[in-house]
């Protein structure tokens, strides 16, 4: 199924991860302000500002000093009785206040109301201890030098007022950025988690596809996968499933021509043999005519024509019962060396008549193989007869014992052109691949070293 442009581009794992990128990007000029306004509006929720009834005469503790200063500035160059007269204008704006002045000389000047406590002549220790007794004390008291000089140079006024009169306002109500950091960290992890889920699901849906590649079933074929997203992961699992259908049906195919050769192979062979035996009774039967020289050799070469086709049918049923799993074979521990001897004294007159020396060398201690005593010999008929098809230019047949690839290997070897050569006699090719599935069922392997000089074959247990 083809995807069209948009919807391809938009169920992109590269579009989806452009977005989260395009995201990060966005990410921190916008977290700032969102953090801000959240803190704000969180602390204003958790801490609202207190409920303040405003006088409307008397201000906070700040502005009550920063206008009393501005007064006693105002005052520097006024003579006591402007000063008084300024007292009592303030006094009648401020009537819960009280207010009085001090002279250069330290004499109490004006009160506003008459205060008894007042020393009425002041000395540095009585004003000393006047302004450590009103730090941060009821009433709230502002001290202002009149020349607004730090040093009295002509005298201090002083204001004082009740807190219960003035308008508090909070200093208590922690911070509006308080809970940034946490919104801020919030907004990480988010981003983090979108991070993280996403490539969790690529890495999940990667791994479902190795574990689906990697495992196969009873036929050997991995099984189908359940399709994701139209991504590309998706479009790869597609893929996929696609490519184990065609191996199913591969499969499929491979088997059934696997049937039809091997039902073909047995009809042929159990065809042919009726026939064969028919024209060999009757060859035999010509045999005893009398016959001329060139009847004989006629005849002769029929005989062994109607032998090698025997033969190959026999190899034929051999090699097609191997590759199916049902020629049975009898594991058991065997003096292989017996075995040998017995086999190359069948073949010596076969030998001797194609005039190849057979030098045999084994020694006299046994050694067990677990074989099975007629797949053995069967390999070794196979293979003596493939020296006297193929090298019986040599001249020459070796058997004996010898140290390959760490252990004991059997060695039957030639001297005749090698494997490579053509051979006027090279039947269907059938043998060798014979041996090699006997080998295997008995559990041993074959190696071959194959030149002009000559050919050895090497037979040991794996």
């Amino acid at each position: 199924m083809r995807l069209r442009p948009f919807q391809k581009y938009r169920s992109s794992l590269l579009t989806r991860f452009i977005l989260i990128i395009a995201v990060a990007l966005l990410f921190i000029p916008v977290l700032i302000p969102i953090s801000l306004i959240a803190s704000w509006g969180v602390n204003r929720i958790l801490y609202p500002m207190p409920k303040v009834e405003r006088n409307p005469v008397y201000q906070s503790g700040k502005e009550l000093e920063s206008l009393w200063h501005k007064e006693a500035l105002a005052l520097s160059t006024s003579t006591p009785e402007e000063i008084n007269k300024r007292l009592e204008e303030l006094k009648t704006m401020y009537p819960d206040a009280s207010l009085f002045w001090v002279d250069q000389t330290g004499t109490t000047r004006l009160q506003l109301p008459q205060q008894e406590t007042l020393p009425l002549k002041w000395s540095i220790s009585d004003a000393i201890t006047f302004m450590k007794q009103r730090v941060d004390a009821d009433p709230f008291t502002i001290v202002a030098f009149i020349d607004g000089e730090e040093e009295p140079g002509r005298g201090f006024m002083v204001f004082e007022l009740p807190r219960t009169f003035m308008n508090i306002v909070s200093e208590d109500r922690p911070s509006d950025t308080r809970f940034l950091f946490g919104f801020f960290s919030l907004m990480l992890i988010f981003f983090i988690l979108l991070s993280y889920f996403f490539f969790r699901d690529i890495r999940r849906r990667l791994l479902r596809l190795e574990a689906a590649m990697t495992h196969t079933g009873e036929n050997g074929v991995p099984a189908l996968i359940q399709e994701g997203r139209p991504d590309e992961i998706g479009r790869l699992e597609t893929a996929f499933n696609h490519m184990v259908d065609e191996l199913n049906d591969s499969q499929k195919r491979e088997q059934e021509e696997e049937n039809l050769r091997k039902s073909l192979i047995s009809n042929l062979s159990h065809d042919l043999r009726t026939p064969l035996t028919v024209l060999a009774s009757h060859l035999y039967s010509i045999s005893k005519e009398p016959l001329s020289e060139q009847g004989r050799q006629s005849l002769s070469l029929m005989e062994t024509k109607i032998g090698d086709l025997d033969g190959l049918i026999d190899h034929l049923l051999s090699y097609n019962l191997l590759a199916s799993g049902r020629y049975a074979l009898s594991l058991k521990k065997q003096d292989i060396l017996r075995i040998v001897r017995e086999s190359a004294a069948a073949w010596y007159p076969v030998w001797e008549k194609a005039d190849i020396e057979a030098d045999i060398t084994l020694p006299d201690e046994p050694l067990h193989w677990n074989v099975d005593e007629q797949g053995l010999r069967r390999v070794l008929d196979n293979l003596f007869q493939n020296l006297v098809r193929h090298a019986s230019g040599g001249c020459y047949v070796g058997i004996s014992l010898t140290k390959w690839r760490g252990t004991v290997a059997l060695v039957i070897s030639d001297r005749g052109p090698g494997m490579r050569s053509t051979s006027p006699t090279k039947g269907a090719g059938l043998g060798l691949p014979i041996v090699d599935l006997l080998l295997q069922e008995m559990g041993l392997t074959r190696d071959t070293e194959s030149s002009s000089e000559g050919t050895s074959i090497y037979i040991y247990s794996v």
